[in-house]
């Protein structure tokens, strides 16, 4: 009986044990199937969606290079030889010095690879015992720790692209073995040094290694010490807690732990280390800071306005096409040997210069507080687009990269912004004829007040006017009833959709709390917006009429190449080919959108040049030349506005104070007019 029950036992646990190993094998077969078809998913992943990213993303990155001493230059068509002449060589004006890196100290090297990435010179961009290390710290919910090499660190740097997310790390990584296959080590460390943020001293912030030897110590490179090199390198792990002036025990502490690293990786002897730990560092004095930021301004020169405008317009688009910062963008344009070309009219811009320069319509008109009347004017070309000169008077002009009021300053536009957010949209919508009739009147607003409460200063007189007529006076009372039909959203959609105007503001808090939009009828009918709207923009704007109903989004250059010839940035028509010797031929033109139809154009360009003849722009005729546009004046005369065009050109001229005061100018008159017509004398 025992030896039965012993032997059912055994049958027993010998079934659930082949049970169990069932179970164990079932699992560890789903295992492996959700495994293969999750590798499989990863695979695809990575084949479709990192993959590209990371060689859009290196498309960006090949534009880093060694040949950093390269100069760029932007160049004009000239019309007489037919070829493109040069308008201005492009040079760094900033306390900004960029050190090759046979210029960069042994020391100085060593003592990044030593604490940064001590595996640098053997892999391939990226560090994988580090990469896994990190990823298990990450899984063990343990402190993290670093990962990144310095090639990972310097695609950070110069896309400052900071995400933390799964796949931000894997497309860094494919970016990063990318990067290592194109650019040797040298390169890397090169542009990484001169890149890093190394803090600030004395107020002046430190952006890589030439001007932080300056700063802190007012040395040039080849004179740091061994302690300096390791102090310097160790703010980059945290500029505001290892500042050696601000936090110099943490710098210290930081100091020593480079020096070791040196030392254990052979790049130092301990005798070297010891000393080096020893030695006290010597900041620079302010003086010595100021003296040096004057002496690597490597040029007294002045770029003309223009150029101004340029340089910003490719900075940006080198940002938002490749993804690049700022500084990275701006170091292009100064030493990465682009050639630039750009729409500059010689003729147009020595016209404009003349009046800007020289102009007895500005002179004399200080306003009560001692101010000198200010000006500005973008000039478009009607059959291109293309923005062709570009001025401010605005006093001398004391700098590069300072603030250009043509395309960087924002003013209530007044009544120049009535073509474009009532009549042009009522018209569109098929709500008025330029003939329709309405009453010069005021309308009663939701809360049961009368709006607007005047016609510059006159009461409306409650007469049947024709639409056209309400223009031709700049009539408030008309503007404001088409604004009703049209509807504001409507309108306001218009103006951003339809002509590009982008400083509208929807709603916003202020932060005393007071809630501030332009979604309204004195923002969209009289002009009383937010922000307001930059020469720039309203320019363009003012252009569809000239142009059959196309908008074109103002551009000042067509083609962009790098040092040897490749197109990086193009206007969306342009294409570059070369000639047998080598000579740029630029064709094509600039891809608009018709955001008008053809009854809306004709009838504004009736109403805008009967705005001239009779109404409040009779001052902008031009012997011979038939002249369109419309005046704009804000309240208490802070501003005075004149947009207009003839055949060949459309501009924009704003005038008024530096801090808004009431323009003190001949009455009855408009400087904004009268410099639009000096201009436009010129060059029709």
């Amino acid at each position: 009986m025992a030896s039965e029950r012993s032997g059912a036992a055994g049958r027993v646990f010998s079934g659930i044990l082949k049970w169990l190993l069932m179970v164990l094998g079932t699992i560890l077969l789903i295992g492996a199937a959700t495994a293969a078809i999750l590798a499989v998913y990863a695979a695809n992943y990575v084949q479709t969606v990192v993959v590209p990213e990371a060689e859009e993303a290196n498309a960006a990155l090949s534009l880093v290079r060694s040949d950093t001493d390269l100069t760029s230059a932007i160049y004009y068509y000239d019309e007489s030889t037919g070829s493109y002449q040069t308008e201005q060589t492009l040079y760094q004006s900033e306390n900004r010095v960029w050190v090759t890196y046979e210029d960069i100290p042994q020391n100085l090297i060593n003592a990044t690879v030593a604490i940064e990435d001590k595996r640098f010179w053997e892999h391939n961009g990226v560090d994988w015992s580090r990469t896994a290390a990190a990823a298990l710290y990450m899984l063990t919910g343990q402190r993290q720790e670093g990962g990144s090499t310095i090639t990972q660190q310097l695609i950070k740097n110069l896309t400052q692209n900071t995400d933390t997310t799964v796949k931000r790390k894997v497309l860094e990584i494919f970016e990063a073995l990318e990067f290592d296959s194109t650019h040797t080590k040298e390169e890397t460390l090169e542009w990484y040094l001169n890149k890093i943020y190394l803090g600030s001293y004395n107020g002046t912030n430190c952006y890589g290694i030439y001007t932080a030897a300056q700063t802190y110590f007012g040395k040039d490179l080849e004179e740091l010490s061994l302690a300096e090199c390791a102090a310097l390198i160790s703010i980059t792990n945290n500029p505001s807690a290892y500042n050696p002036s601000t936090h110099p025990e943490n710098n210290l502490r930081r100091r020593c732990l480079v020096l070791d690293q040196m030392c254990e990786q052979g790049y130092i002897t301990e005798e070297e280390r010891d000393a080096a730990k020893e030695e006290e560092l010597v900041f620079a004095s302010g003086d010595d800071a100021e003296e040096e930021e004057e002496t690597t301004t490597l040029s007294s020169d002045y770029y003309s306005w223009y150029t101004e405008t340029v340089i910003s317009a490719v900075i940006s688009d080198l940002m938002e096409t490749y993804e690049l910062d700022s500084e990275t963008a701006s170091q292009l344009i100064y030493s990465g040997g682009l050639k630039i070309y750009s729409c500059l009219d010689p003729e147009v811009q020595a016209a404009v210069d003349e009046v800007y320069t020289d102009s007895a319509t500005l002179s004399g008109h200080k306003s009560d507080g001692g101010q000198n009347l200010w000006s500005a004017i973008t000039v478009i070309d009607n059959d291109t687009g293309a923005v062709v000169a570009v001025s401010n008077a605005s006093g001398e002009k004391t700098g590069n990269r300072v603030w250009n009021v043509a395309t960087q300053t924002l003013r209530p536009p007044g009544s120049s912004i009535k073509p474009l957010s009532v009549y042009a949209p009522a018209l569109e919508m098929g709500l008025v004829t330029p003939d329709s009739l309405l009453e010069d009147s005021q309308i009663r607003l939701s809360d049961g007040t009368l709006y607007p409460t005047s016609n510059s200063g006159k009461k409306p007189t409650g007469d049947l006017v024709t639409v056209e007529y309400g223009l031709q006076e700049s009539l408030n009372t008309i503007a404001v009833q088409l604004l009703q039909r049209v509807s504001i959203q409507y309108s306001f959609n218009f103006l951003q959709e339809r002509f590009g105007i982008t400083s509208l503001v929807e709603e916003r808090i202020t932060a005393s709390g007071k809630y501030k939009s332009d979604l309204d009828f004195g923002p969209l009918a009289l002009g009383g917006l937010t922000d307001g709207v930059s020469v720039y923009e309203m320019a363009a704007a003012y252009a569809v009429f000239a142009r059959d109903g196309i908008y074109v989004e103002p551009y000042v250059y067509t083609i962009v190449t790098n040092s040897e010839g490749e197109v990086i940035l193009s206007q969306d028509g342009y294409s570059i080919t070369y000639d047998a010797n080598g000579s740029p031929i630029i064709t094509g033109y600039a891809e608009g959108e018709a955001v008008l139809k053809e009854t809306t154009v004709q009838d504004m360009d009736a109403m805008l040049q009967n705005a001239v003849e009779n109404g409040t722009g009779e001052d902008a005729q031009i012997e011979g030349v038939t002249v369109a546009g419309k005046t704009g004046t804000t309240n208490d005369d802070f501003d005075r506005w004149f947009v207009g065009y003839t055949d060949k050109y459309t501009a924009a001229v704003w005038s008024g104070y530096e801090y808004a005061e009431t323009i003190n100018y001949e009455e009855h008159r408009n400087p904004s007019v009268d410099m639009w017509r000096e201009v436009m004398e010129l060059i029709n």
